[in-house]
């Protein structure tokens, strides 16, 4: 199993530039009177607040909870909060810059909507040390040349790239191409990678799904789709040495949304979350067995 240990982009320093302009409404201004409904944008926190009355001057959104209700964040800087179901969204391409600090060998970009992915690490001298663009068609489905031919085409939702090279303080950037449609992104992580064991066969994966289904008196169901999460239960082998280490990395963890990769032979395995739980087994003189039941976020 191997962790990403994200790095947390949550101020301007760190989002060098973004193709997406922070102009979903209007930013608020402390003299002008607000009407039921409406929406205003406060680029000190990236946050749209959309005003609970009429009338509603003089009042600061983010300390006026009774008269302004907080939305989400704005549409550059949706792929950096905690879900993974709110997309940033531009027309034909998202090109987007972070400046690190630390070591940074992994991204993952998560619901995801393009035609491809294109990653770009310049070191701290400016220096370009990688350049990959990925295809984000899934082939995975495809298995004899009647699939090939007949099968729908399907892209993939989520990207983890785990090859990028080791340096201090990068500045990466990444390129969602989708030309003539809308490209998308729910969560763009970038962080520091650990292998904390070896994934033994027998591992559960699944999603929760929010969705309400009701049935009325004649056996009809009335369906009101909602979103949903992955759900991962992984049965891990580690080496004696590491078991104090990985422990305490876990509950480091315990509030933290990290990228969890159960197997990189499966995507299934690839979970952004938390654990619900995880316990250790000292089973054996080598190694220890450890149980981890994770949540993605919706």
């Amino acid at each position: 199993m191997i962790i990403i240990r994200p790095f947390v982009v949550d101020s301007d320093i760190a989002l060098v530039s973004s193709n997406i302009a922070e102009t979903d409404y209007p930013e608020w201004l402390v003299g002008t009177t607000y009407a039921l409904g409406v929406r205003a944008i406060r680029p000190s926190n990236h946050m749209i607040y959309e005003s609970l009355s009429a009338g509603n001057i003089g009042n600061t959104p983010e300390t006026s909870p009774t008269v302004w209700l907080q939305v989400g964040k704005t549409n550059r800087w949706r792929m950096f909060d905690e879900s993974v179901t709110s997309q940033s969204t531009a027309a034909d391409s998202i090109s987007v810059t972070v400046q690190a600090a630390g070591r940074i060998d992994s991204i993952g970009l998560f619901n995801v909507s393009g035609s491809s992915a294109q990653v770009i690490v310049h070191d701290t001298f400016g220096v370009e040390v990688y350049n990959k663009t990925y295809s984000l068609v899934d082939a995975r489905g495809v298995y004899d040349l009647y699939s090939y031919f007949y099968e729908p085409v399907v892209r993939k939702t989520d990207l983890v790239v785990l090859d990028l090279p080791q340096r201090s303080n990068p500045r990466i950037t990444i390129i969602i191409n989708d030309p003539g449609a809308t490209a998308k992104l729910g969560v763009f992580v970038l962080g520091y990678q650990r292998d904390i064991g070896g994934t033994q066969y027998g591992a559960k994966v699944g999603i929760q799904d929010h969705s309400v289904k009701t049935r009325d008196a004649f056996g009809n169901y009335s369906i009101l789709e909602r979103d949903f999460n992955k759900i991962g239960s992984f049965q891990v082998d580690v080496d004696k040495h590491l078991v104090d280490a990985t422990y305490s990395l876990l509950a480091s963890y315990r509030s933290t949304a990290v990228v969890y990769i159960g197997s990189d032979m499966y995507g299934s395995t690839v979970i952004y979350g938390f654990f619900k739980d995880f316990s250790c087994l000292i089973s054996y003189p080598k190694f220890s067995i450890y149980s981890v039941d994770i949540e993605g976020l919706t």
